[in-house]
């Protein structure tokens, strides 16, 4: 898709739409996300997990947080995902009395043109065709869009992190020590139940360098300077979070 049509195709979907340039000029507010909520995950997954995929009005896209590339046909891609979003019946599932009950599953969520669908087990119910074929067309080009930002995309490294723990009483796993250079997590009472720190600058790159970890779920325990043990983790916060 030539870049002109890339214009005037997201003007259409009643979207403003700017002329890609480099891509850590991003505006500040993506014009389509794409990811999951709730589910049954261990605790503080929920504050670190990032949307799967976000595009902004470039058309830089970024997915996990982890990888960017520019979208050739973001256009197209968000006047689809705006068209499935306006109507509210693509977010509903209808299922017959002997199809399945399915307990803790994500909820997928879209969000484009100023809206937000969501779908219960999305996916799981897909052979029992609970949802509009519309629904699940839409997840597939999202899916596909995000496949092809990780294998083509460059790292996404910006030095701003989201930084998350979540305090334990006791691990059988190993212990470190917090690095004294990194700005620790603190909980505000006994009941806290996790802490979420934004790092930028400075800040963030000493805490990238002295907790190494693989991927988001390599969870690390250490024990903090009030002797407190937390479970810790991180992520690279997205341009509209260094923003907010």
């Amino acid at each position: 898709m030539e870049r002109r049509s890339l214009l005037t195709g997201v003007a259409a979907a009643g979207l403003v739409i700017g002329l890609p340039g480099p891509a850590t000029a991003a505006p500040a507010r993506p014009v389509l996300e794409y990811g999951f909520d709730g589910g049954f995950v261990p605790p503080g997954w929920t504050a670190l997990r990032p949307p799967t995929l976000v595009v902004y009005r470039d058309g830089t896209a970024i997915a996990d947080a982890a990888r960017r590339w520019w979208l050739r046909d973001a256009g197209r891609l968000v006047r689809h995902a705006v068209a499935v979003v306006r109507d509210p019946a693509n977010g509903k599932a209808t299922l017959d009395p002997d199809d399945p009950q399915v307990a803790d599953d994500v909820d997928t969520y879209v969000e484009a043109g100023g809206r937000r669908l969501t779908a219960y087990a999305l996916e799981t119910y897909r052979e029992y065709g609970a949802y509009p074929a519309a629904t699940y067309a839409l997840r597939d080009a999202l899916e596909k869009a995000t496949t092809r930002v990780r294998m083509h995309g460059d790292h996404f490294r910006p030095a701003a992190i989201k930084l998350v723990a979540v305090p334990l009483d006791t691990t059988e796993s190993e212990i470190r020590p917090w690095p004294r250079q990194v700005v620790p997590p603190s909980f505000t009472g006994r009941d806290e139940w996790q802490s979420v720190i934004h790092l930028h600058g400075p800040a963030a790159r000493a805490a990238v360098r002295a907790l190494p970890r693989d991927d988001l779920a390599d969870w690390t325990v250490y024990r903090l300077p009030t002797g407190r043990l937390a479970v810790v983790s991180w992520r690279h916060l997205l341009p509209h979070e260094r923003a907010a």
